[in-house]
């Protein structure tokens, strides 16, 4: 999507992916509480948590440089975290008052000394957190700043009851639908750039509306 997006552009001051996750109908006690530190004391959260951010998603954001034409120097994690205002019973378990309810960690690509292309986590157990923080919906916000700027929000349209069963969907079916394209490329390492289009064959089963 944003290199679609930047496809309109002449000029391109600054692209930003926000992501909003909603996890409290998720019952993986071992998943939020261990290794995402939700629940825990303010002073006893990992920072470290946001080194792994630039790891896991700072390839794709140098991908997305290169591939426009404009690479990163750079990139830089941070984060921060808020804790509940009350004690809150979630899926998985109970988030006591005082103790980490939401995080954000940002990942910057920086170019020239500044932000260019930057992706921001916002993972909360509620919204009734000490931060004034602007948690929206489960979804993306995909911000373009340039000489045709955008502002895009894409939600997920199923009620929160249903987010832990339907998420798998959303985290695997482009996985599953590259699977033709991956098996045609040469050998070797293949980025989303190098692959032709991926496009889902909803013929096999599927039921699509005519």
């Amino acid at each position: 999507m944003p290199i679609v997006l930047t496809s309109i552009q002449r000029r391109l001051d600054r692209l930003q992916i926000d992501e909003f996750a909603d996890v409290s109908s998720r019952n993986s006690p071992e998943m939020l509480f261990q290794l995402m530190g939700f629940g825990r004391d303010r002073s006893m959260f990992d920072p470290g948590r946001w080194s792994h951010g630039a790891a896991s998603f700072g390839p794709s954001l140098r991908l997305l440089g290169e591939a426009i034409g404009l690479p990163l120097d750079s990139v830089e994690s941070t984060g921060e975290v808020a804790v509940a205002t009350r004690d809150i019973e979630i899926a998985a378990g109970t988030i006591a008052a005082g103790t980490v309810a939401a995080q954000r960690m940002t990942v910057a690509g920086m170019r020239r000394g500044e932000e260019f292309i930057s992706f921001s986590a916002n993972w909360y157990c509620s919204t009734e957190i000490d931060a004034d923080w602007d948690l929206r919906e489960g979804g993306w916000r995909v911000t373009v700043a340039g000489d045709c700027s955008l502002d895009i929000d894409i939600r997920l349209a199923i009620p929160l009851e249903r987010m832990a069963e339907t998420t798998p969907g959303y985290t695997a079916n482009r996985a599953v639908n590259a699977v033709p394209v991956v098996c045609e490329a040469r050998p070797g390492v293949r980025t989303t750039i190098d692959l032709p289009q991926v496009i889902a064959n909803l013929g096999g089963g599927s039921q699509v509306a005519s």
